[in-house]
């Protein structure tokens, strides 16, 4: 599953930006892991995303998730240098 919401400014908490998605969410049941869904599911978000006219996409993974980062970097998004307790921001145009 996959659960995309519009990019906010302060903290996630402002205003709506303009041609901005935020990915909150990407899941895959672990038994599932190997068989290509994440990659399949995050096409389908990025399409749509763009089919609605945004132009960034924005994520938050954990330092420690090399799994989703490979999936992440495989599909454009690089780390904007942006972190966290224990996670970093990642994006891509659209």
């Amino acid at each position: 599953m996959a659960l995309v919401s519009p990019l906010r400014g302060i903290g996630g908490a402002g205003p709506a930006i303009p041609g901005g998605a935020f990915l909150n969410l990407l899941y895959v049941l672990p038994e599932r892991w190997g068989e290509g869904i994440g990659g399949r599911l995050l096409d389908e978000v990025l399409a749509e995303a763009r089919r609605r006219g945004c132009t960034r996409i924005v994520l938050w993974t954990d330092e420690d998730n090399e799994r989703s980062q490979w999936l992440y970097a495989s599909r454009g998004f690089a780390r904007t240098g942006r972190a966290g307790d224990d996670a970093a921001e990642w994006a891509r145009k659209l």
